[in-house]
């Protein structure tokens, strides 16, 4: 078969977490005037056509690549993408995800969907020039640049691949995805394919340095990364950003005109969270664990960076002693509660995480790991009142939701085990078993007829979910 067949997992959810984004030019910096391009776009499809697209590609990612679902590291990348979001033009829908690959690149897809290479992010050197690559593929999603693509080249074989949704990850659990399977994902083939044309990307570093500005982060950070990038092009050393610049195709007016609109908008003093520090050396724990760390002089993250490796290898005593649970930082804290639940000090960790959960009401990080100090304290019962209130989302992590269900299971609320499965199954593509959970959930003795109701409107939840993965499939 000579045409590029583009294979993707279908997965779903059953909320969809958006990020709703407004323009919001700064009152204090130059509002940037930018072209107007018109919307082509439309042509190929239409906004509700791309945003039902960027989900369900969303859910295909999680099903079929290797994504980070660290519970804590989602709830920060959420929160960084979101505040970038937050000043976007367009009013769209937006999901990040950190991929485990080690190459510098980060790509966008049709609906707001935005990846991050966990290699980029362990490789940049401060939060704005991490937002500055985020806000970059944000404006390449609020430009529809992708839609205009395909405008511009319907028919072309890989994009008429992108209409075949069945994956293989998929086919090895679904033997009748048949004649449609071939090896490989969206996210290996299809941003290879997004080579964005010279006009696009200058328009997306336009938008991407107004993102930036009106973020309060450091608008010549885009600038620098792209000279960063220049500058290891050439080099053996740095051949893993090689798929950036495939994508991202670099020139020197580029670089220039990125470092004089950054100089108009005034470097300021930009605002920088140092949970960045401690995220990035998070995961690179957690993917890349024979990297040096990169502590920028905070001894605070350089015992942080000790004690989450010594975690990994099993010894949360030693990485107890690593850690100042005194500081208020909040990844100390959690790495110190899981250090502790690890030395089976549970009681320990429970006071420590209890009053964090109220401060931090949502954060799936605390209560993943609160859940887990209290069923090894056999409190089952309190742990599950507690995360049956938490409010699930489109992004809400795997990991968590495996949390959800096994304290389900532990505290003798069988069908809400059973809806957490069920929900999983969703996120990663697995209609047959989501709804086969849910079914198993209608076969327990004793359903009361409220709980009997919910499981039958989720059902038809799916069903209608699926419905509209396949009237997709054209594109």
């Amino acid at each position: 078969m000579k045409q590029r067949i583009l294979t993707l997992a279908i997965a779903a959810g059953l909320m969809a977490g958006a990020l709703p984004c407004h323009a919001e030019p700064s009152l204090d910096r130059p509002v940037i005037t930018l072209p107007d391009f018109g919307d082509p776009a439309s042509s190929a499809m239409s906004n509700t056509e791309e945003t039902h697209l960027g989900l369900k590609l969303l859910r295909e990612l999680r099903g079929s690549d290797p994504i980070v679902e660290d519970p804590e590291l989602n709830e920060w990348l959420q929160a960084l993408g979101k505040r970038l979001a937050a000043h976007a033009p367009g009013g769209k829908n937006y999901y990040f995800l950190i991929a485990k690959n080690p190459d510098i690149n980060a790509y966008a897809m049709p609906g707001g969907v935005v990846v991050i290479h966990s290699g980029l992010i362990i490789n940049t050197t401060s939060e704005s020039e991490l937002a500055a690559v985020i806000a970059h593929e944000i404006a390449h999603v609020s430009q529809r640049h992708i839609a205009r693509m395909m405008a511009d080249e319907k028919g072309s074989p890989w994009l008429m691949g992108l209409g075949v949704l069945a994956g293989a990850a998929a086919a090895t659990k679904n033997p009748d995805a048949g004649e449609a399977i071939m090896t490989g994902t969206i996210a290996a083939q299809a941003h290879q394919q997004l080579a964005f044309s010279r006009d696009a990307e200058f328009e997306a570093d336009r938008i991407g340095l107004q993102i930036l500005a009106g973020s309060s982060f450091d608008p010549g950070a885009m600038p620098s990364f792209l000279e960063k990038l220049d500058r290891r092009a050439g080099n053996q050393l740095y051949g893993d950003i090689n798929k950036y610049l495939q994508t991202h195709p670099l020139s020197i007016e580029r670089v220039s005109d990125a470092r004089s609109r950054a100089n108009k908008l005034g470097s300021g003093r930009a605002q920088e969270d140092v949970d960045y520090l401690y995220a990035r050396e998070k995961l690179r724990a957690l993917t890349a664990p024979s990297s040096s760390a990169q502590t920028d002089g905070n001894s605070a993250v350089a015992q942080y960076a000790q004690a989450i490796r010594l975690l990994r290898s099993g010894n949360g005593a030693a990485a107890l002693q690593k850690l100042n649970a005194g500081s208020g930082q909040l990844p100390i804290l959690l790495a110190s509660a899981e250090a502790m639940i690890s030395a089976r000090r549970y009681d320990d960790a429970e006071k420590l995480l209890m009053p964090l959960a109220r401060s931090h009401p949502g954060h799936e990080g605390i209560l993943n790991a609160l859940a887990d100090a209290l069923l090894a304290n056999g409190k089952a019962a309190q742990a599950w009142q507690l995360l049956s209130q938490q409010r699930l989302d489109e992004q809400s992590s795997l990991e968590f939701l495996e949390t959800r269900q096994r304290v389900a299971e532990q505290a003798g609320q069988a069908a809400e085990a059973y809806t957490a499965a069920a929900e999983r199954s969703l996120r990663m593509g697995e209609y047959k078993y989501a709804r086969a959970s849910l079914d198993q959930a209608t076969r327990l003795p004793g359903t009361s007829a409220y709980t009997m109701a919910r499981l039958q409107a989720m059902s038809q939840d799916i069903r209608r979910m699926e419905s509209t993965a396949k009237k997709l499939d054209k594109f």
